[in-house]
C-alpha cells in the first residue's frame, strides 16, 4: 500500500509531478508564481516559505521606498532618475538633458537633499538663471530654458517621490516668447552663402550641410547622424531612421538638386577620411583637433558622427551679413518654399517629419499667398473668356429690354 502524505499547514501545497512541497507567492506586479522548498518535510517547509516572503518583502520596500531617495543629495538623485529614464529614450535624449540639467546641479550645494527643494528655491533659481548670458547663444539666458531646466528638476523629484502638491500648486512657470516660425533666407543669401564657403575651406563642409538642409528640409541632427548606407542618389533620397528622428518615425526625404549636390560633395570626403563601409558616418568624429583641413596628422574615427559645426556655421553667417540666422533656419527656408510653390500640406508633412498638422498649418499663410499669386495668373489667363462673356450677357439683356411691353407679357 502506498504511504499517504502528511497534511500541510495553510499555504503549502504537494505538487504531484514533484516529491517536494511547494507554494505560492505574488511579486511586486501581483503575477503569482510557484515556488519549491526542495524539502518533503512541513516544518522545514514553512519555515522556508516564511523566511522566503520576508526576503520578497524586503526587496520590494527597497524599491518603493521613495522617501529614502529624498534624502539623498540631488545630483545623485538625478544620475538615478537619467541612468532609469535610458530603458525609455535614446542616449543621446538623455545626455542632452544631462547637459540642460547642470545649471541646476551648480545652482544646489552638492550635498543639497531632494527633499529639501522648497517653492523659494525655485523662484530664487528662475530670478538669478535669467541673470545669466549663453556661452553659447551669446544672449540671456531665455524662459523657455528655465521652465525645461526646472521641468527636469520636476521630473527628478517626483522619481524620488519629493515633487508635493505644495509645489505642483505654488510653481509657476516663466513666460515664453515664441515666434511662430523661423527666419528665411532669401535666394540672394543662399547664393551669397555658398558663394562666401567656396571662398574659404574651413567654412566649406557646413555650407555642403547647408545645401542638405536648404533641398530636403533634413535637421541638422538628422543630417550629422547619416549614415553611407542611409544615402541612395540613385533614387534621389535619403533614409532617415526612427532612431534620430525626432517624431521617431522612420521617413525618406527626397533630395532637390541642391541636396544632392552638397551630399555628392560630403561623399567625397567622407570616402577621403575612410569611410567606406555601410555602417561608416557620412560625417566622420574627428579625434584630434586641427584649425587646418589640410593638416595630414587628424585623424577621424568612421564609427561615430561629427558633434556639430556651430563654430564655422557662425562665422559663415556672420561673413555672410546675417548674424544671427541659425542652421535650424534653413529647414524653415525648405518650408516656406514649398508652400509658396503650393507643394499640399500633407506631402510637406512627409518631407519633413511633422509630428502634427498643427506644425506646418504655420506655413499656411504662406500657402494662401501662393494660391492668390496662381489666383491672379489663371485669372489674367482667362480675362478674354470673361470679357466675352459679359459681352454677350450684356447683349442679352439689351434685346430683352428692346423688346414690346405686350410681347413681354405674352
Amino acid at each position: 500500500m502506498k504511504n499517504k502524505k502528511p497534511r500541510l499547514p495553510r499555504g503549502l501545497h504537494w505538487k504531484s509531478d514533484s516529491p517536494f512541497i511547494w507554494f505560492k507567492w505574488r511579486d511586486d506586479r501581483g503575477k503569482q508564481h510557484r515556488q519549491s522548498t526542495g524539502t518533503d518535510d512541513p516544518v522545514q517547509a514553512f519555515a522556508f516559505r516564511q523566511e522566503f516572503i520576508e526576503k520578497q518583502q524586503q526587496q520590494v520596500e527597497v524599491k518603493c521606498a521613495p522617501a529614502e531617495m529624498g534624502k539623498w543629495p540631488l545630483k545623485k538623485a538625478a544620475e538615478e532618475y537619467f541612468n532609469w529614464k535610458m530603458a525609455n529614450s535614446s542616449g543621446a535624449t538623455v545626455a542632452r538633458e544631462k547637459r540642460i540639467f547642470k545649471p541646476v546641479e551648480k545652482f544646489f550645494a552638492s550635498d543639497f537633499r531632494v527633499n529639501a527643494v522648497t517653492l523659494a528655491h525655485l523662484r530664487e533659481y528662475q530670478k538669478q538663471r535669467r541673470k545669466h548670458v549663453s556661452p553659447t547663444m551669446r544672449q540671456p539666458v531665455t524662459g523657455r530654458t528655465v521652465n525645461y531646466e526646472l521641468f527636469l528638476l520636476r521630473c527628478v523629484m517626483t522619481y524620488a517621490g519629493c515633487w508635493n502638491g505644495d509645489l505642483s500648486a505654488g510653481y509657476q512657470p516663466l513666460r515664453e516668447i515664441k515666434q511662430r516660425a523661423g527666419k528665411v533666407a532669401s535666394k540672394d543669401q543662399i547664393k551669397t552663402l555658398i558663394t562666401t564657403a567656396l571662398a574659404n575651406e574651413y567654412w566649406q563642409l557646413a555650407m555642403y550641410c547647408a545645401a542638405v538642409a536648404i533641398g530636403t528640409g533634413c535637421r541638422g541632427g538628422e543630417i550629422r547622424n547619416l549614415q553611407l548606407k542611409d544615402i541612395d542618389l540613385q533614387e534621389g533620397k535619403v533614409r532617415i531612421v526612427r532612431e534620430i528622428a525626432k517624431n521617431r518615425k522612420e521617413r525618406e526625404p527626397r533630395l532637390m538638386a541642391l541636396a544632392e549636390w552638397g551630399l555628392r560633395n560630403l561623399l567625397v570626403r567622407a570616402h577621403a577620411l575612410g569611410a567606406t563601409e555601410p555602417q561608416h558616418y557620412l560625417l566622420p568624429l574627428r579625434l584630434v583637433k586641427s584649425n587646418s583641413p589640410r593638416d595630414p596628422n587628424r585623424k577621424f574615427d568612421v564609427n561615430r558622427p561629427m558633434t556639430g559645426w556651430v563654430r564655422s556655421w557662425r562665422k559663415l553667417m556672420e561673413k555672410c551679413g546675417m548674424a544671427g540666422f541659425r542652421f535650424h533656419d534653413l529647414r524653415h527656408t525648405f518650408r516656406t518654399l514649398g508652400a509658396e510653390a503650393g507643394v499640399p500640406l500633407e506631402v510637406m508633412m512627409a518631407q519633413l517629419g511633422h509630428m502634427d498638422r498643427e506644425t506646418s498649418l504655420e506655413y499656411v499663410h504662406v500657402q494662401n499667398r501662393a494660391l492668390e499669386r496662381a489666383k491672379q495668373l489663371i485669372e489674367s489667363e482667362q480675362q478674354e473668356i470673361l470679357a466675352a462673356a459679359k459681352e454677350h450677357q450684356l447683349n442679352d439683356r439689351s434685346e430683352a429690354l428692346a423688346q414690346p411691353a405686350e410681347t413681354l407679357v405674352h
